[in-house]
C-alpha cells in the first residue's frame, strides 16, 4: 500500500467515524425524552380546543403525526378520543422511530461518500449524496455515462441501500 492510499484510508475512516458520531448526537437532540411530559402536555393542551382533556380526531389532526391512521393507533382504549397519556406515548414512539431512521440514513450517506473517496480516479466532490428512508439520491455533474453508472454501482454496494435515484447529469 502506498503512502497516499494509507492517508486516504485514514482520512476516510476518520470522516466516517465523525459522521456516525454526528448522526448519533443529532438524532438524540431531536428526540424528546419520553419522561419529559411537559412538552407533550403543552402540545396536548394547545390541541385540546374544547378543554375536555381529550382529543377528538379533528383536534388531533392538527398535529401531522396523527394523520393517516395515527389517531386510531394512538387510541389504545378504542373510545374515540385520545387522552394525554395516549398522546404522549404515541407521539414519543413515532419521534423515536423517525430519529432512528434519520440516523440510519445518515450512516448510509456517510458510507457512500466514504466509498467514493476510496475509489481511484473518481471525483467524488462533484457528486452530492442524500438518503431518505434507505433510498440514495445522487445529484451533481459527471464527465461521462460510465462515471454516472459507476457512481450508482458504488452506492448500490452499501449495506442498507433500498434503492437509488440517479439524478447525475453528464456535462458536455
Amino acid at each position: 500500500m502506498q503512502f497516499g492510499e494509507l492517508n486516504m484510508k485514514v482520512l476516510t475512516t476518520v470522516f466516517f467515524a465523525f459522521a456516525m458520531c454526528f448522526a448519533s448526537v443529532s438524532a438524540l437532540a431531536i428526540t424528546p425524552d419520553p419522561s419529559d411530559q411537559n412538552i407533550y402536555q403543552r402540545e396536548f393542551k394547545l390541541l385540546d380546543a374544547d378543554g375536555n382533556s381529550k382529543l377528538s380526531a379533528s383536534e388531533a389532526a392538527k398535529d401531522p403525526i396523527f394523520d393517516e391512521g395515527g389517531f386510531n393507533k394512538a387510541d389504545k382504549n378504542y373510545n374515540g378520543s385520545i387522552n394525554q397519556d395516549e398522546y404522549a406515548t404515541y407521539k414519543s414512539a413515532v419521534q423515536q422511530k423517525e430519529a432512528k431512521q434519520a440516523a440510519h440514513d445518515s450512516a448510509i450517506t456517510s458510507k457512500v461518500k466514504a466509498n467514493y473517496l476510496l475509489e481511484k480516479n473518481f471525483r467524488s466532490f462533484k457528486v452530492s449524496v442524500e438518503t431518505k428512508d434507505g433510498i440514495v439520491i445522487l445529484s451533481g455533474f459527471v464527465d461521462d455515462e460510465a462515471t454516472k453508472a459507476r457512481a450508482q454501482r458504488i452506492a448500490a454496494g452499501v449495506k442498507g441501500v433500498k434503492g437509488i435515484k440517479n439524478g447525475l447529469v453528464v456535462k458536455p
